[in-house]
């Protein structure tokens, strides 16, 4: 089986070194090539047929939403994961929105980073280049979200969807004609529901499923 070729965007070449080990005895993934200048990334993707990237927001004469706008440019169709240990979820939903694929901090354990990566893998290129195992157990964490996002109700469904389109709980408070303290109360309900933690994990699951927005 093909292995997914990553590319490591970064200004620190310790990093490169720490993913090198961490995919080390990889059958999915294999690190590719580093970087840490923004006028490299393209000719790398080309040259190496690079199938995912890992970037920094900040790095040498550049960060992510340049690198996402040399994506977006040159058409190429391939995940970007940040790595970062910022945790600014504005920052973070605003680089999604702007094409990332997820996030990496820089805590996480080697098996959850890996965790991550196959997620990642398997809702661009499927079944293509996994293996059964985790194709299988993909498609139950596919189906179990959806089987959460179908326990909302109406309403929980109204003010997700408006949340995942950007709007701000001021606007959708304007929007449904509810007072701001309610749609709070709305989006806490829903990340218990959907058990999640944080906000851009609710974005990520949302843009995963949900398919018409509000």
């Amino acid at each position: 089986m093909k292995k997914l070729k990553i590319l490591i965007i970064d200004t620190n070449p310790i990093i490169h070194i720490g993913f090198k080990s961490i995919f080390k005895n990889s059958m999915l993934f294999e690190v590719a090539a580093f970087t840490n200048n923004k006028n490299e990334i393209y000719n790398i993707i080309n040259q190496l047929n690079i199938d995912i990237v890992i970037s920094e927001i900040d790095f040498k004469n550049g960060n992510v939403t340049d690198v996402l706008k040399i994506f977006k440019k040159n058409n190429i169709q391939i995940p970007l994961v940040v790595f970062t240990s910022e945790s600014n979820e504005n920052k973070s939903i605003s680089i999604l929105k702007a094409g990332a694929s997820g996030f990496i901090t820089k805590n996480l354990k080697k098996k959850s980073i890996k965790h991550i990566l196959q997620e990642i893998a398997f809702s661009k290129y499927g079944s293509k280049e996994l293996n059964k195992y985790t194709r299988l157990k993909n498609r139950f964490n596919f189906d179990y979200n959806t089987e959460k996002l179908n326990s909302l109700s109406k309403r929980e469904l109204q003010v997700l969807k408006l949340f995942f389109r950007g709007k701000r709980n001021i606007e959708i408070s304007d929007k449904l004609s509810i007072n701001q303290k309610t749609v709070n109360t709305y989006i806490t309900r829903i990340m218990k529901k959907l058990e999640v933690s944080n906000k851009t994990d609710l974005y990520l699951l949302a843009r995963k499923h949900i398919k018409q927005p509000y």
